[in-house]
């Protein structure tokens, strides 16, 4: 943890006292750090059962009953980051994480008993929710303690985190699936649980954040706030237009590998977990890239998602598909990243929750577009080709950020400015 030191530009005023242990401090850091994987645990131990799914509840389109499952968490996930302000409070940040570790620990266990569709898909609905809301808490402390180039850090090393856990995750779902079937794997959401223990031993205060959001009136601090949100909304929708070609190869990869002849689940889980791993590289570089390159790391990242996707849509081969695999985990690993800097930059203390909220929300929500879009484009060329028409999209949109880029006139004192509010 010794990277995590900084001067006081970076850490707020609200930071962690020196009266605390500092296995407290660190106790706090790791968990706020980790804190990410459980929203993984929500695609990890469903995707490499897609097959499986498929097959016990078919259905007319059995490819999209099964995705149906995995993409109703992503809903409960959007819905929750548009209201998570209203649970989020600078006064209960500490007791909405405690409250929402604990519904996910449950919701995600509850495969293991409750057989019926409908009901499995409220509780994965019921899963999402939760899971962002503890997000949205975790990430209002980490951004009330740090501020600046190291809140940037931060924010890289929290990504890195979660595709450690995705590499985890998958491998251990892919084997659980494999030995007992897709269900055994949501015995891993014992993981929130284990996280909401820690928490009542690390976080033994209030988390002190005194800024307040601006609700209850039409004057002046509302015009201004709606206006603060208006100005996001070019930055949100490019999210979840991203987001959507993110879920790529949770959403399909699987039904890709069934149509080259690959169904063991260990193989189907290795190829998104080999994603999350290059990934965890990429983002532990991101502060450094970032800094330097701002807007162009977005292109660069939508350049490299383009290039593996089209290799994925064009090859049969396994081991080609796992090559170009690599390539777009170098532009996952930057995506998410780019748009929560982006939105703590440009974001004052009295919005930093909404905004957050809204970042989430517009990525789970184009997410959980992938299935419904993906399927209108594999009816008219077929999955393979549907993968190459993604790619492209990436392309358009890499060329595009590229373009904006070199014409626009930098803002000065926006990014890695410590916000005087925090």
């Amino acid at each position: 943890m010794a990277s995590i030191s900084a001067t006081t530009d970076d850490v707020s005023s609200n930071s962690l006292g020196m009266d605390v242990p500092g296995w407290r401090r660190s106790l706090v850091i790791l968990i706020l750090l980790t804190g990410g994987v459980k929203s993984t645990l929500a695609f990890t131990t469903i995707v490499p059962g897609l097959q499986m799914i498929a097959a016990e509840y078919g259905g007319k389109d059995p490819i999209l009953g099964a995705q149906r499952l995995l993409q109703f968490a992503p809903f409960g996930m959007a819905l929750a980051g548009l209201v998570a302000g209203l649970f989020v409070r600078p006064k209960n940040i500490r007791g909405t994480m405690f409250i929402a570790l604990g519904i996910s620990c449950v919701a995600g266990l509850l495969p293991l008993v409750v057989h019926n569709y409908s009901l499995l898909l409220g509780s994965r609905f019921v899963l999402g929710f939760s899971a962002v809301v503890a997000d949205v808490a975790m990430t209002s402390a980490l951004a009330a303690y740090f501020t600046g180039a190291l809140r940037a850090k931060l924010i890289g090393f929290r990504q890195a985190f979660s595709h450690v856990g995705t590499v985890l995750t998958f491998a251990v779902s892919g084997f659980l699936m494999h030995s007992y079937g897709w269900r055994a794997a949501s015995l891993m959401f014992i993981v929130p649980g284990i996280l909401l223990v820690l928490a009542f031993i690390a976080f033994d205060r209030p988390i002190k954040d005194d800024t307040t959001v601006f609700v209850g009136s039409f004057g002046e601090k509302t015009k201004s706030f709606l206006s603060e949100l208006l100005n996001l909304m070019p930055l949100l929708i490019l999210c979840a237009l991203m987001a959507l070609g993110h879920a790529m190869p949770s959403y399909q990869m699987p039904f890709l590998l069934r149509e080259n002849g690959i169904t063991d689940t260990r193989l189907i889980s290795f190829v998104p977990s080999l994603s999350a791993g290059i990934s965890i590289l990429s983002a532990l570089i991101f502060g450094f890239v970032y800094a330097r390159a701002g807007w162009i790391t977005l292109a660069l990242a939508s350049t490299a998602m383009g290039i593996g996707f089209i290799g994925v849509g064009l090859t049969t081969n396994y081991y080609v598909i796992l090559s170009f695999i690599v390539i777009e985990g170098i532009g996952a690993g930057w995506t998410m990243p780019f748009f929560l800097a982006q939105i703590l930059d440009r974001t004052v203390a009295t919005m930093r929750r909404v905004a957050i909220g809204l970042t989430l929300s517009f990525m789970f929500f184009g997410q959980s577009l992938n299935a419904d879009v993906t399927k209108a484009i594999r009816d008219q060329v077929g999955l393979h080709m549907a993968f190459v028409v993604v790619g492209i999209a990436l392309f358009v949109i890499a060329a595009a950020i590229a373009l904006w880029a070199n014409t626009r006139k930098p803002t000065a004192g926006r990014v890695f400015k410590p916000d005087p509010a925090a």
